[in-house]
């Protein structure tokens, strides 16, 4: 059950980053920008930015206790602070967000991982990427099935798709793990 709540975990925190940043790309060819300071752009993006890595380093630890191999949580971060420095490389923020962001948003996503007292935001992660999955798919069940809407690609309709199975998923199983944890502690 932990690998499975790991790979649902980080297929919704990767298929929710793709969206975020397509949203970020489609907004880039406006012609008009709302000024906004780079050290409040870094903050909402470093902040926005470690929501998504809440629930991907969470997933990245349901493996760590699979494998029981530390080097899988570190490949990982490695892979997600490249992920964040190769889509903010075609964006049109500041030099400053582009280059703290990343750092500071897997910093602040691996907190709970560090500091073992905050693991229940592991938790809450993944019950808020259950909640955000299925509120996104109750507004978009109507488009998804309807035969003359369709989205902007193919791959837009996956994503979000993709995003709602699996971030349901994670909810679902955050509630079991937890429900099997108060179970065990008031029987053991």
């Amino acid at each position: 059950m932990t690998i499975l709540r790991g790979t649902a975990r980080i297929l919704a925190a990767v298929t929710g980053l793709l969206l975020v940043y397509g949203i970020t790309f489609s907004l880039e060819g406006m012609t008009t920008r709302v000024p906004i300071s780079a050290v409040r752009e870094l903050a909402t993006g470093s902040l926005w930015t470690a929501l998504w890595l809440l629930l991907f380093c969470s997933g990245l630890q349901d493996f760590v206790i699979v494998t029981r191999k530390q080097w899988v949580l570190w490949l990982g971060v490695v892979a997600a602070t490249l992920f964040l420095y190769y889509f903010d490389r075609y964006t049109s923020l500041s030099l400053l967000t582009k280059a703290a962001m990343p750092p500071i948003a897997v910093g602040l996503g691996l907190m709970p991982h560090f500091v073992r007292r905050m693991g229940f935001v592991f938790a809450l992660s993944s019950l808020g990427a259950g909640v955000v999955g299925a509120v996104v798919l109750y507004y978009f069940a109507a488009a998804m099935l309807s035969p003359t809407t369709h989205f902007a690609t193919r791959t837009i309709g996956v994503l979000v798709v993709t995003f709602c199975l699996t971030g349901i998923t994670s909810g679902i199983l955050a509630v079991f793990d937890i429900y099997r944890r108060l179970t065990h502690r008031f029987y053991a």
